[in-house]
């Protein structure tokens, strides 16, 4: 079955991990040559318009959404799931490169607060945009869901329960997002989801439906507790009624 993704290698190292994706051939490589599914992949997870995004379009990745490399939305895709679970430490970050020689190969880096976690995150971000592009007659993914599976699946690895976790304080929705981080959590403070890329900056003279899609980005994300270390092997966690299909041992729709 046609994949959008295809993860060829992950590296991981000390605080991140790397992963080689290669855009399957036939797939497009930009946002912009399927703004309807990139539409359907913002109404997954709309706090990703406010990460920080270091490329040369803006200061956020709604500046240059509807105009970049979809293996840069899967980077704030995967991030944006680590953060949502609220284990991904003080700040999640990443960064997307293209790799010299083929326009379909990307590396992208993400920080690795936990091992099964970001590989998690990561493959649940390549079945979502799987659907946004390739099947989106299929049922929508469950993010929330999808969230809450990995969430569960990364404390039990750890040996620890939900009970325990849900004890940690919470950082406050709404607040600023910055490019300081606090020394120590607090239960008010929100550190920067940071990512770092090959940006495309958007024409002067871009179509306007372009630039109203950008304009629709407009909510917060909110951060977690750092977590621990732990090294394991991590398939796609879905929620909803895939999480039903995949417990009942069959594959989740497409």
């Amino acid at each position: 079955m046609a994949q959008l993704f295809n993860i060829l290698k992950i590296t991981v190292g000390k605080e991140s991990l790397r992963a080689r994706v290669l855009v399957s051939p036939g797939m497009p490589l930009r946002t912009s040559e399927n703004i309807e599914a990139t539409a359907r992949v913002y109404y997954l997870a709309p706090a990703i318009a406010k990460h920080l995004c270091l490329g040369d379009a803006g200061s956020e990745f709604q500046e240059c959404m509807g105009d970049t490399e979809l293996a840069h939305l899967l980077e704030h895709v995967t991030v944006e799931i680590m953060n949502e679970t609220g284990l991904a430490g003080q700040v999640s970050c990443g960064r997307t490169r293209p790799v010299v020689g083929d326009e379909r190969l990307f590396d992208i880096e993400l920080s690795c607060p936990d091992d099964a976690l970001t590989v998690g995150s990561l493959s649940s971000a390549t079945f979502m945009m799987d659907w946004a592009f390739l099947h989106p007659e299929a049922p929508a993914p469950d993010f929330a869901g999808t969230v809450a599976a990995l969430r569960k699946l990364a404390l039990s690895l750890r040996g620890e329960d939900e009970g325990a976790a849900e004890g940690e304080p919470e950082a406050a929705e709404g607040a600023p997002v910055t490019d300081e981080v606090a020394e120590e959590p607090a239960p008010v403070d929100e550190g920067p989801i940071e990512t770092e890329t090959v940006g495309a900056a958007q024409d002067e003279d871009e179509p306007e439906p372009r630039r109203r899609f950008a304009d629709r980005f407009r909510i917060r994300p909110k951060m977690g507790a750092a977590p621990a270390k732990r090294v394991a092997d991590i398939e796609p966690v879905f929620g909803g009624a895939a999480a039903d299909a995949q417990d009942a041992g069959e594959e989740p729709a497409e």
